[in-house]
């Protein structure tokens, strides 16, 4: 989710913005096997996870003394003001996850979790703000009594909820979802398990409402509310020339197998930078089932110097056409702006389901800028989907608009297409179309109806 910061305040916004935003997010975590907080004075059994019992429930609330948001350290090895925390009992060393949502979908709460084994040592943990979940994958190295603490990075809302899970990973609670075989990637041919892009149909239209100033470097909206009856920032103004922006929330969606993984070259040894015009080009690593990684060609990718992190271009596509009396789509009109996406996991709709379902693995920031990887012929920067996340773009996110200026009032629809390029190998049809139906007059928009599936048109 790209737009917390500008719910936030000036003032926390004004801290991130000043080189601090990094430690918000969930690669900040606590190394592994760390003893556990002397914090359980009311720690809440939930039962044993067991063939019986393979999902275990769980909730809870934000304890705010304050009407105002509170904030804690991204790395909760001591938890401060709320710390919930809950017990279960492992008597199989099976893999399984640990979860939890927002009640409200929010991302302007940013929840903590950490599981900590029967020795005290942590098993695994996972923070941050910009999702509206949080989930970690343990392989129990022993049986026994884990538990399970819940606090917060930023908590927006004084009266927060969420909900949480213990997930068996493996029989009647979990599906891993279907495997392609027969297929040939990169010159080898075998059984692949393969991400699934869905595009959900886009929603929060808006025509006005965003400050008539340039967005700020970190590529976030500046971070105040200022009624206007425009929705174009200046600096989209002056590089487009639009004057009416039609602005709009996305959200792609990985319900397939496995991760959307997509590696780009910050330096190889061939000498090429991603650093540099025409030279970066992404990659696809593509899971086998037999655990190996096979990468393939991925389409561009570029280094956005005004949002200052790597983008890869050919996630999602979007067009504005003419609806006609009777559905159908018409001609295309205009499309989007936003052609770059820097890659995340936003939106958890994996929660509480046995398919499309998993830890998330990808933070936007500062997982677009810093690389994962080094090997002795690259440096590589890795972004992606995982299964039972979405990557969202909030409808003031700066670049995602359509150019209306010359649109008539009139009945549109909005089209969103996945895989534009047919550069992503996934499973099932190469693309997915959804579709909004607009009624768009002199100063409003106004959503008449969502398609969540629609055949993709020419």
């Amino acid at each position: 989710m790209r737009s917390w910061v500008r719910r936030i305040g000036v003032g926390a916004a004004v801290l991130l913005l000043g080189g601090l935003a990094p430690a918000v997010h969930a690669e900040l975590t606590p190394p592994l096997g760390l003893p556990i907080p002397p914090l359980a004075t009311d720690t809440k059994s939930i039962g044993t996870l067991d063939k019986r019992h393979p999902v275990l429930t769980f909730a809870g609330a934000l304890d705010n003394p304050t009407p105002l948001p509170l904030v804690h350290s991204p790395v909760p090895v001591v938890c401060a003001v709320t710390c919930q925390s809950f017990s279960f009992t492992v008597t199989r060393a099976r893999l399984f996850l640990v979860s939890v949502k927002d009640t409200a979908g929010s991302t302007s709460n940013g929840w903590d979790l950490s599981v900590y084994d029967p020795s005290g040592a942590l098993a695994g943990a996972a923070n941050g703000i910009g999702a509206n979940g949080q989930a970690i994958a343990v392989t129990p190295t022993r049986t026994g009594t884990y538990t399970a603490f819940v606090t917060f990075t930023y908590a927006y809302d004084t009266g927060a909820k969420y909900n949480g899970e213990v997930r068996m990973m493996s029989g009647s609670s979990w599906q891993s979802g279907l495997v392609d075989c027969g297929l040939t990637v990169s010159g080898v041919r075998g059984c692949f398990r393969l991400p699934v892009l869905v595009a959900d149909p886009a929603f929060d239209f808006h025509v006005g409402g965003l400050p008539p100033v340039a967005s700020t470097p970190l590529g976030f909206p500046i971070p105040v509310t200022v009624p206007t009856a425009t929705s174009c920032y200046v600096d989209e103004t002056v590089q487009t020339g639009a004057t009416r922006c039609l602005r709009f929330t996305s959200n792609v969606r990985n319900a397939g197998a496995a991760r959307l993984d997509i590696r780009i070259p910050w330096l190889t040894t061939g000498p090429t930078s991603g650093f540099l015009p025409g030279q970066c080009q992404a990659e696809q690593a593509v899971q086998r089932t037999d655990g190996k990684v096979v990468m393939r060609p991925a389409g561009g990718c570029m280094f956005h110097p005004a949002h200052a992190h790597f983008h890869y271009k050919d996630l999602v596509g979007f067009s504005l056409h003419p609806l006609g009396a009777n559905g159908a789509i018409g001609a295309r009109l205009g499309t989007g702006l936003k052609e770059s996406f820097c890659l995340a996991d936003d939106d958890y709709f994996g929660f509480g389901h046995a398919a499309a379902n998993g830890p998330n693995t990808y933070d936007g920031q500062p997982g677009c800028n810093l690389p994962a990887s080094i090997t002795s012929s690259s440096v590589i920067v890795e972004e992606g989907v995982s299964p039972g996340w979405g990557d969202v773009y909030t409808w003031d996110t700066p670049g995602q608009f359509i150019d209306i200026s010359a649109t008539p009032p009139g009945r549109y629809v909005l089209v969103e297409r996945t895989n534009p390029s047919n550069t992503i190998l996934v499973s099932g049809a190469p693309q997915l179309c959804s579709a909004t139906e607009l009624a768009l007059t002199a100063d409003a928009v106004t959503i008449t109806r969502s398609r969540p599936s629609i055949t993709c048109p020419p």
